[in-house]
């Protein structure tokens, strides 16, 4: 994965407020250094758009995501990657809809979204362990708290990396809406 600079844009589903709050103690737990980016679910990383070209990049993007529908997600599942730290993370349940938002993406801005060497898992990134058996605790841990959550996505919002190496949302963008062109 590439490390984000300032200026990085990347495309993510923020989940509510509410849910949140709920996620926000395991991420302190197990993730506290990134615990002032809103809990989301990412849709495309750096590289894509930066900051300085979204303006122009947006009515494009918003075209692409004009097709697709508002959806219904769920987290009742908790996963991890393998590799160096290892990643601990919930599984939203949408049908597959957000794969085929990223591949959209991906197919019509080859050089906004260029291919992943893995396949696209979309998650929310929970914690970082440095071994399988603290991962596993984790994963017991909070197995056992969770309670399914379930929310209405209507949105993508449009991350930027500020000056301080915060990601702060700037601009969301409409799912099943064509633009305003202000014609």
């Amino acid at each position: 994965m590439i490390e984000p600079i300032r200026g990085d844009g990347a495309l993510t589903v923020v989940l509510p407020e509410e849910l949140h709050r709920r996620i926000l103690p395991w991420r302190r737990a197990y993730d506290a250094k990134h615990i002032h980016i809103p809990s989301n679910i990412t849709v495309v990383y750096p590289p894509f758009v930066r900051e300085p070209e979204w303006a122009a990049a947006r009515p494009a993007l918003a075209q692409v995501l004009a097709g697709f529908s508002t959806f219904e997600t769920t987290i009742r599942t908790v996963g991890g990657f393998g590799g160096e730290p290892l990643v601990l993370w919930l599984k939203p349940e949408d049908e597959g809809t957000l794969a085929r938002i990223h591949a959209a993406l991906e197919d019509a801005f080859p050089a906004w979204v260029p291919p992943m060497p893995w396949e696209f898992v979309p998650h929310v990134t929970i914690g970082f362990f440095d071994t399988e058996a603290a991962l596993e605790n984790a994963r017991r841990h909070i197995l056992s708290e969770l309670e399914p959550m379930r929310w209405r996505v209507s949105a993508l919002s449009y991350l930027t990396m500020g000056e301080d190496g915060v990601w702060r949302v700037l601009d969301r963008l409409a799912l099943g809406c064509l633009p305003d062109t202000g014609e």
